[in-house]
C-alpha cells in the first residue's frame, strides 16, 4: 500500500499555516509556521513533496487547535499528541530535548541553558537550540518558550518578531509570566 502525502492549508489570525500529514495510518510530519504570504507557502508545501492538499479528522482538529492558539484561546493543548507525531527522523536526544520543551507550561518560559541541565548536559545549551531549530511541530510543541538565558527571546523559524508576539499572547493570558524553576 501507498502512503499518500498530504497538506492543509488554513488561515489564522498570524497568517497562513500548513500542517503535513501522512494518511493510512495518520502521522504528522510538520507543521509550517505562519506567513502572511500564501502563495510562498502553498510553493513550499508543494516544493516538499507533500502531495495534494488534503482533509483528514486528526489533521483538522490540529489545524482547529493551532487556529484557536492564535486566536489566544488556551491553549493548543495540555500534552502534544504523541502517538500522531512522525518522529522516526529524530534522534532519541532530540525527542528527549522536544519533550523537556513541550512541558513548559502555557505563558512560561525556559532558556536553552535551564533545558540542558534537565538533560544533564549543562553545556549542550547550543544543542538544545539546534534541536529546537529542528523542530518539525512548531506550536505543538511550544519551542518558542525557549529564550536566551537574559530572557531576550533568540531566534525562532517563524522570526524573533513572531516569536515574541506568541510569548506575549500567552503572557496576556497566563495568570503570571516567568521562567520555569529546577
Amino acid at each position: 500500500m501507498e502512503i499518500q502525502h498530504r497538506n492543509m492549508v488554513f488561515e489564522t489570525l498570524f497568517g497562513y499555516c500548513a500542517v503535513l500529514f501522512r494518511e493510512n495510518p495518520f502521522f504528522l510530519v510538520r507543521v509550517l509556521l505562519p506567513t502572511d504570504k500564501k502563495d510562498l507557502l502553498k510553493k513550499k508545501v508543494q516544493k516538499d513533496v507533500w502531495g495534494n492538499s488534503g482533509v483528514h479528522p486528526d489533521a483538522t482538529a490540529i489545524s482547529l487547535a493551532i487556529t484557536d492558539y492564535f486566536a489566544g484561546k488556551f491553549p493548543v493543548s495540555k500534552a502534544p499528541p504523541w502517538d500522531l507525531l512522525d518522529m522516526k527522523y529524530l534522534t532519541p536526544l532530540h525527542q528527549q530535548v522536544l519533550r523537556i520543551t513541550s512541558e513548559i507550561p502555557y505563558g512560561q518560559v525556559c532558556s536553552y541553558k535551564e533545558i540542558a541541565h534537565t538533560l544533564n548536559r549543562p553545556r549542550a545549551y547550543r544543542f538544545v537550540g539546534s534541536c529546537l531549530a529542528k523542530n518539525p511541530f512548531p506550536i505543538i510543541i511550544s519551542c518558542h518558550r525557549v529564550v536566551r538565558s537574559d530572557l531576550s527571546v533568540g531566534k525562532f523559524g517563524g522570526g524573533s518578531e513572531m516569536k515574541k508576539k506568541m510569548i506575549e499572547l500567552e503572557a496576556g493570558r497566563a495568570s503570571e509570566y516567568m521562567t520555569c524553576k529546577q
